[in-house]
């Protein structure tokens, strides 16, 4: 085995060690008795797909389970299941991640939330980005100068300031590595190697993961979340400087002063005052009545 074959990240690894971090499994009797945890390799899997392409349908877990074990085990990507080798699939999300990135974010995000163990006990949060950093430096194919979008405003990060890192956003972490593996590692064979390694065969019988990516990578490394819906608020303003406006239907109403404050990329405030003042504490979609005529 040579230098450049071990390790390597590609969809199989990434998958593995995303596995190594879910939250507490269901014991066997709740299994027996038609539970599910919804934490089944399958059902992971589809999760990560939903990430690129939130319209994918899944087949079912029964009928995905040998496509997860293979995708898992870097045997193959390519199925009717899966969408990696679809070039329409990547390369809209690949557009989505550099145009409209806090969507895309939104959904990691909720993958995270449904899938991953964040306790503050284990912290298998953590001891993930640390793994998929240790790997990352490991894989002598991925240049110092290769990027990764990995901060939660959509800005990419070289693959040699990974060292440096203290605090980092889990789900734009994930999103930036898992959206370089799906562009720029279409061939998932190539981690193969690197499974075998971590994942001993047993002859036939479950393989476990027996690897110790991370240790002792990035200690004191710190991991937190972001909220990605935009905060819209709207409250009474009283500003000498603002412009007040009519309503050419209705001269008698009081004049309708609107100012937008944009202080952060992330948290919006809409101002209103004037007319029948009210205050928003979150809306999604603002529409403003002046005396029956409506703008959005």
């Amino acid at each position: 085995m040579s230098i450049n074959d071990y390790p390597r990240l590609c969809g199989g690894t990434f998958f593995t060690l995303v596995i190594q971090s879910l939250r507490q499994r269901m014991k066997a009797r709740e299994h027996y008795s038609g539970d599910s945890d919804g934490l089944s390799d399958p059902e992971v899997l589809v999760g990560l797909i939903k990430v690129i392409n939130p319209d994918y349908i899944g087949p079912g877990k029964n009928k995905i389970k040998g496509t997860a074990n293979n995708y898992k085990a870097c045997k193959t990507s390519i199925s009717s299941y899966l969408p990696f080798d679809d070039v329409q699939v990547v390369t809209a999300f690949d557009s989505a991640v550099k145009t409209q990135y806090r969507s895309v974010l939104n959904r990691m995000n909720g993958f995270v939330n449904d899938f991953l163990d964040l306790g503050e006990a284990v912290h298998k949060d953590t001891n993930l980005v640390r793994a998929l950093v240790d790997l990352i430096q490991q894989d002598h194919s991925i240049k110092v100068d290769d990027e990764f979008y990995i901060e939660p405003n959509g800005e990419k990060k070289k693959k040699a300031a990974f060292c440096d890192l203290k605090e980092v956003c889990l789900s734009s972490f994930l999103l930036g590595v898992w959206h370089y593996i799906v562009v720029n590692r279409k061939d998932n064979s190539i981690g193969k190697k690197t499974y075998d390694v971590w994942c001993p065969s047993t002859g036939g019988g479950q393989r476990k993961y027996t690897a110790h990516m991370g240790v002792g990578v990035l200690d004191g490394l710190k991991t937190y979340l972001v909220d990605t819906k935009e905060t819209v608020s709207a409250e009474i303003i009283d500003d000498p400087e603002k412009e007040e406006t009519s309503d050419p239907e209705n001269p008698d109403a009081p004049p309708v002063t609107q100012q937008m404050v944009n202080n952060n990329p992330t948290f919006f405030s809409f101002n209103i005052s004037g007319g029948n003042n009210q205050f928003y504490n979150h809306v999604d979609k603002l529409t403003i009545n002046n005396g029956g005529k409506q703008d959005e």
